[in-house]
């Protein structure tokens, strides 16, 4: 009996001792739990969106997708599928459901492995934002201990609230908001009670049972939750019934481009630099950028299709490939299926647990194609149907996905030199390539070398049956006959079968095409404030993420002119000063280095104004200029107005001999229409996080070179009032006279941003206008009065641009080869870029308006010839209301100070083609 009752007394001390450690350890535990008071100040990451001004989505970017959703706006629905998927026990238990753990241990046992948590929403909050993932006992107590201290400080509102917003429910989808939206596409209060059964169906284990790789498991743990509903009685037989036969469409995962590439690009990377990368990934940020969705757009159309005209004045690439008579079939079946995936937006999720295409390929449509064809051949001259196409099937489901002017792969089914059209197909659905859609299609030979290549009139002289080519699709099926060779339409009336059938056949008709080797940017800001309306910096931003409008320096040309006649006009020189366009006017400065420079076309016009010079772009005149102003000033007075670039220190900068890119110009240009401002750009209207707070994010770049040369402009300035003054002071001695060193009145007054005079900044847009109304950028005459502009194209047709301005509105254009090999002859800015610059400042004057240059105050108009600079009397022929500085008029100046004349020569050609340098 003692024995018995030591052997308990030891089990008893035993137990004691186990519950004190048990007890200790407990203690232990929650000396080390973290502090719940944090719940209240609940910031999961979320991620941040950039936006147009016009508030289109650009992108959005995050390290989670997310989207914080209050707990009112949680439908009731949702939430019980969630609380019968996990915890039904929510509303009644502290934290902890001991019944539940016990259900479990029960289940979990009889399985032999773990088919049931035990663990609340309560204990699934503290584990997911407080406490790590590693699965320990320690852990596993802390969820325990903590759960019921977050019960005693929360509500079961609250506790949801947090549950709801951080759970992941697979896809990289992160609380239920995101995740409605990301499966379905639709909000919380549209979801069906199929489609939340679905999602807290996907909780236990995201990856095990999701709809995409798990379709069968994700429809068995549909059906758990929603048999949990039903026996809770929080749905009804009918909903019950329904929601398990209910087909859900869920939606495709496809990358998501951003919007406007390479602007997004180079606003993100900015906001990486100044926010900082990981904040601005889960901050939640909402930035609203300058530019204008709309505008942007028609950038994008309006480089593409430019390049493209470029690449195909270069010539025919040829085909992508040829195939097999005996493959042409499969590649139908190939094309459509594509077709129909691309044109996809979500797949059946069935109620077999099965997954089907929203929009099915079926073979019967390609054996109604074949069948459709041999019915039609059979009612056909036998002796002529083996080289006929029938046309399109009314009923052919291919129909609704063509898209208009954009290029696909069609298959060439028959090339017919009579009636000078190729036969195509896409999937098997007949097009037509007519004359005017291949006629382009020459011989690909491409250099300086100046070369006409004649119309391709045979197709069969590019391409044959089984070629496989890019075309474009122009519109709905129609009859092709008014496209055929007049020749054989009129020998086609006479066999009644055939003309019969072209009259009922129809077919779409598409152009030839081909990828462009040719690239192209494009940038407009608004002058005024320096604002990005429009960036382009590339044909296809997931192709080549490089930006050609920021990291792309290539020679302006004669892009640069209207820079050195506007140093001109600081030094002595006005609209009406005579230069002269001949060899003799160079007298031989720069022998040594051998440059012979000539004008585009070879030839001299001898003397002309400086208006006329700059309308045609002449050489040896804005050589002269440089000549007579000096290298050394032109190079100051870019660096002041912000041309920073690296310009060689001799006359060869009059030609644009050194790299820029197309924003320094862009925002050089705008100091024409904005009266002698320079501007920085500025891409963000305004940044704010999550909770509305406002950052300033400060754009302009180091500004310190700009204002040293505004500084050594004023320094000269006073340098020389300071001498006036001292030779004022001093007593004049007999026989000997002071010289007065005069103030240069352009100069006195800039300061800060002010870099160029108003008054010169009105002159400078009247003689641009001029080259729009009458010089080399008269393609763009008829879409505005008020613009003026100036093209640009470099030796051996390299670079072309048209760079230009109307009042709200400057925009530059670019086009080229990365590699800088030659565009071709005769690739200049005028043929290259202007047409690109021409489709975007339509709509960019439509939208901002037009108006013309507002005249500063000591502005005066005087007629004048303007051939030879002279005054005229309003009425004769020839003149030409022309606008000076006041005071600088003809007939003010003293006639000396005009520059000096040389014989005409316009009819003197270059002797020497080996020239240093040429533009237009």
């Amino acid at each position: 009996m003692k024995k018995l009752f030591k052997f308990i007394s030891v089990i008893i001390s035993l137990g004691v001792l186990g519950g004190l450690g048990l007890l200790g350890f407990f203690v232990y535990i929650s000396f080390d739990l973290p502090q719940i008071s944090s719940l209240a100040d609940y910031n999961p990451p979320i991620p941040s969106r950039i936006l147009s001004q016009d508030g289109e989505v650009l992108l959005e970017l995050g390290l989670q997708k997310r989207e914080v959703v209050d707990f009112k706006e949680i439908p009731k629905k949702v939430i019980n599928a969630f609380l019968a998927a996990e915890d039904d026990n929510f509303y009644q238990h502290k934290g902890v459901d001991y019944m539940g753990l016990a259900r479990a241990m029960v289940r979990n046992v009889m399985a032999g492995r773990i088919v049931q948590g035990g663990s609340t929403i309560t204990q699934q909050v503290a584990k997911s934002l407080l406490l790590t993932r590693e699965k320990t006992i320690t852990r596993k107590v802390k969820d325990f201990l903590l759960a019921q201290k977050i019960e005693k400080k929360f509500s079961k509102e609250d506790i949801l609230y947090l549950y709801l917003n951080q759970v992941y429910l697979g896809g990289g989808y992160y609380g239920v908001k995101a995740a409605f939206r990301g499966y379905f596409d639709k909000d919380l209060s549209d979801a069906t009670i199929a489609e939340t059964a679905l999602i807290a169906g996907l909780l236990v284990a995201p990856g095990r049972y999701s709809p995409y790789i798990n379709p069968k498991k994700a429809k068995m743990r549909q059906s758990y939750v929603l048999k949990r509903l039903h026996t809770t009685g929080k749905i009804t037989d009918d909903e019950y019934k329904e929601a398990l036969n209910e087909k859900i469409k869920i939606r495709l995962k496809k990358g998501i481009k951003s919007k406007g590439g390479h602007f997004t690009d180079w606003v993100r990377q900015r906001l990486f630099e100044k926010v900082g990368k990981e904040k601005f990934l889960t901050g939640g940020f909402e930035v609203v950028t300058t530019i204008n969705w709309d505008l942007q757009k028609v950038a994008e159309e309006q480089v593409l299709e430019g390049i493209q005209e470029v690449d195909k004045r270069q010539g025919f690439k040829g085909p992508l490939k040829n195939l097999d008579r005996n493959q042409f079939v499969d590649y139908y079946k190939k094309q459509r299926q594509s077709t129909y995936s691309e044109n996809s937006k979500y797949f059946v999720f069935d109620t077999d647990g099965i997954n089907k295409d929203e929009i099915s390929f079926s073979e019967t449509e390609i054996e109604n194609i074949l069948e459709n064809r041999q019915k039609i051949l059979d009612e056909v001259d036998k002796k002529r149907r083996k080289k006929i196409i029938p046309g399109v099937m009314e009923d052919d489901p291919l129909i609704s996905f063509l898209k208009e002017n954009i290029a696909v792969k069609v298959l060439v089914e028959e090339v017919n030199d009579s009636q000078r059209v190729i036969y195509a197909s896409y999937g098997g659905m007949p097009i037509v390539i007519p004359y005017d859609g291949f006629k382009w299609a020459h011989e690909r030979i491409i250099n300086e070398e100046k070369k006409y290549f004649p119309y391709v009139k045979e197709p069969s002289s590019i391409l044959k049956k089984g070629d496989v080519v890019l075309a474009k699709i122009k519109n709905t099926p129609k009859v092709i006959r008014s496209y055929f060779n007049k020749a054989y339409s009129a020998k086609l009336s006479k066999n009644k079968k055939l003309d019969k059938f072209y009259k009922e056949q129809k077919y779409f008709v598409a152009d030839l095409d081909q990828e462009s080797n040719v690239e192209g940017a494009l940038l407009s800001i608004d002058p005024n404030t320096g604002h990005v309306l429009s960036m382009v910096g590339g044909a296809d931003f997931d192709k080549s993420q490089f930006n050609r409008v920021i990291q792309s320096n290539r020679q302006p040309g004669s892009s640069f002119k209207p820079f050195i006649f506007a140093s001109s006009l600081e030094n002595g020189f006005t609209p009406s000063s005579l230069l002269l366009d001949s060899p003799s006017a160079l007298g031989g400065a720069n022998q040594a280095l051998d440059w012979k420079p000539r004008n585009y076309d070879g030839k001299f016009k001898g003397e002309m104004t400086l208006r006329r010079s700059l309308e045609v772009s002449r050489n040896i005149p804005t050589i002269k200029l440089v000549q007579d102003v000096g290298v050394d000033k032109v190079i100051e007075f870019s660096k002041r107005i912000g041309i920073d670039s690296e310009m060689p220190q001799d006359l060869s900068i009059s030609l644009g001999s050194f790299g820029i890119n197309l924003e320094k110009l862009v925002k050089a240009y705008s100091i024409f229409p904005n009266g002698g401002r320079k501007v920085n750009l500025k891409a963000i209207l305004s940044v704010k996080d999550r909770f509305g707070k406002v950052y300033i994010i400060d754009e302009n770049k180091d500004l310190v070179e700009e204002a040293k040369a505004v500084e050594k402009v004023k320094e000269e300035v006073a340098k020389v009032e300071d001498v006036v003054e001292e030779k004022e002071g001093e007593e004049k001695k007999e026989g000997e006279e002071v010289v007065e060193e005069k103030v240069n009145e352009f100069l006195v007054n800039l300061a800060g941003d002010q870099v160029y005079d108003k008054r010169l900044a009105y002159i400078m847009t009247n003689l641009l206008k001029g080259v729009v109304q009458s010089g080399t950028g008269a393609r763009a005459r008829d879409v505005s009065s008020f613009i003026g502009g100036k093209t640009g194209t470099t030796n051996n047709y390299v670079d072309a641009w048209f760079m230009g301005f109307s009042r709200n509105v400057v925009t530059g254009v670019w086009v080229g080869h990365d590699d800088n090999k030659t565009l071709g002859w005769p690739e200049t800015g005028s043929k290259s870029a202007l047409p690109i610059w021409v489709g975007f400042m339509r709509k960019a004057i439509q939208k901002y308006g037009e108006s013309d240059f507002e005249v500063p105050a000591g502005i005066v108009n005087v007629a004048i010839n303007k051939e030879t600079g002279k005054p005229v009397s309003v009425g004769d022929d020839g003149a030409f209301l022309e606008s000076f500085v006041e005071g600088t008029e003809p007939g003010v100046k003293d006639e000396e100070e005009s520059p000096d004349k040389t014989p005409d020569t316009a009819d003197q050609v270059i002797i020497d083609d080996d020239e240093y340098y040429s533009s237009q």
